[in-house]
């Protein structure tokens, strides 16, 4: 029994232990001095936590402390080294949005920094983060590729120049897919009119697009399978159409991996009875 009492009293004394061993360092930790800068009123000790955190690059951190700050200092001869500071702490931190605001509105107010360039360039770089696949809406996409020629044209030889073109042949590529997907889309669901004029449109609108054979062969194809399913005197003109679609895809594309298949479909078009159709339709 006092062996039991003994292992108890213990236990007892071991748990006292460990709970006043995390309150001590619950409350070291809460008097850091991350947390004493946020609860003090001189923006000095912010200022001089804000620096510390950034080299540690925590950046929540800092954006809190940023945000108490940057209207106190605004207006006077911190405020641009704090600006420009705050927006790459917001960048780092993926809050995008913010980030191409604050670096915007840097440009806006401090137009002959010597940070002007590079503020410029990183609003742009806000915007292309904020690009979505090509799968879903492109607003963003259009807005990073305007945000980021303006860049080019304001610094054609810049720091950050070659970096930009790379980012606008990439956002140009997310454009080109989705509009070749819309039209591709239609011809896979056989509604075969609005896909030719919306192949059309994407060859006359993406001239330097990686997908130009592909929509030229699925424009034919489109046309093919529109003609065959017209009714029985439209026929022959909406092949004369494809046959000409054909003739435009391999004098382009001669060395297409579609050229098979429009050969195939060149065929058909040369063995064309009108009789098969007219029993295969019912017309």
């Amino acid at each position: 029994m006092d062996k039991k009492r003994t292992f108890a009293s213990l236990l007892k004394t071991q748990m006292k232990n460990i709970f006043t061993l995390v309150v001590v360092i619950v409350i070291l930790t809460s008097c850091g001095p991350y947390q004493k800068a946020l609860k003090a009123t001189d923006p000095e000790v912010k200022l001089g936590v804000i620096d510390t955190l950034l080299m540690q690059e925590k950046y929540t951190k800092a954006v809190n402390l940023f945000e108490q700050i940057v209207p106190v200092y605004r207006g006077t001869d911190k405020a641009e080294g704090l600006a420009i500071k705050y927006a790459k702490a917001l960048y780092e931190t993926k809050d995008f949005v913010n980030s191409a605001y604050q670096y915007e509105r840097f440009v806006n107010s401090h137009p002959k920094s010597e940070d002007k360039e590079f503020a410029m360039f990183m609003a742009a770089k806000s915007h292309y983060e904020m690009s979505n696949v090509y799968s879903r809406d492109q607003r963003d996409t259009k807005r990073a590729m305007t945000k980021v020629q303006d860049y080019i044209d304001v610094y054609p030889s810049g720091k950050y120049a070659i970096e930009g073109n790379m980012m606008i042949s990439e956002l140009r590529l997310k454009l080109d897919r989705k509009a070749y997907e819309i039209a591709k889309n239609y011809h896979h669901r056989n509604k075969y009119i609005p896909a030719l004029a919306t192949f059309e449109n994407f060859i006359a609108d993406h001239p330097g697009s990686e997908y130009l054979d592909d929509a030229q062969f699925y424009m034919l194809d489109s046309q093919y399978s529109y003609a065959i399913k017209s009714t029985a005197e439209l026929v022959p003109e909406r092949l004369e159409k494809a046959k000409e679609l054909y003739d435009i895809f391999v004098s382009r594309y001669p060395e297409s991996e579609y050229l098979k298949d429009a050969e195939k479909i060149k065929e058909k078009i040369d063995n064309f009875k009108l009789e098969e159709i007219q029993i295969n339709y019912g017309y």
